[in-house]
């Protein structure tokens, strides 16, 4: 009985270490576009912005809580003793937190704006065109980004 078991175990770990590899090859094999659209070099420049500036929308999130959860300390202390000192404080958090939503915004608005498919469709200058307006969207979102995450950072290590 004990063999029956062990190699049905056996079985099923090896089934599923083979479909997390199927997993790991599809996940590999997904790019930004089809492999109709044409990718110019601008195009590739305006992916890889994006790409540079993607992995820290978690980072943007975790800040975005920080600073509501110092807004909610500084209410408090507010309740218990207002001072010019919090309210500068709390008002500076609101700015912070603004700035980071307004980058959260502009992310997931030129992810969802951004239509490669189009491409096909565009002669090669209005497909230039296209390109090079949504590249100059996505280095305005990495500006914002770029400096609203640093002002957030500076407040949450001063405070």
């Amino acid at each position: 009985m004990k063999k029956y078991i062990l190699t049905a175990l056996t079985i099923t770990f090896l089934y599923g270490c083979n479909s997390a590899n199927d997993k790991k090859n599809e996940h590999q094999e997904h790019t930004h576009h089809d492999s109709d659209i044409p990718v110019s070099d601008q195009t590739q420049e305006m992916l890889a912005i994006h790409d540079s500036i993607m992995p820290h929308m978690d980072k943007l999130m975790d800040y975005k809580k920080q600073i509501s959860v110092d807004m909610k300390k500084t209410d408090s202390l507010m309740a218990i003793k207002s001072s010019d000192a919090l309210k500068a404080r709390k008002e500076e958090a609101q700015k912070l937190h603004a700035e980071l939503d307004s980058a959260d915004k502009a992310m997931m608005g030129w992810m969802h704006g951004l239509k490669l498919d189009t491409l096909k469709l565009l002669d090669k200058t209005q497909a230039e065109a296209y390109v090079a307006d949504q590249k100059t969207k996505i280095e305005n979102v990495k500006v914002l980004m770029t400096k609203s995450l640093k002002d957030a950072s500076d407040f949450i290590d001063n405070n």
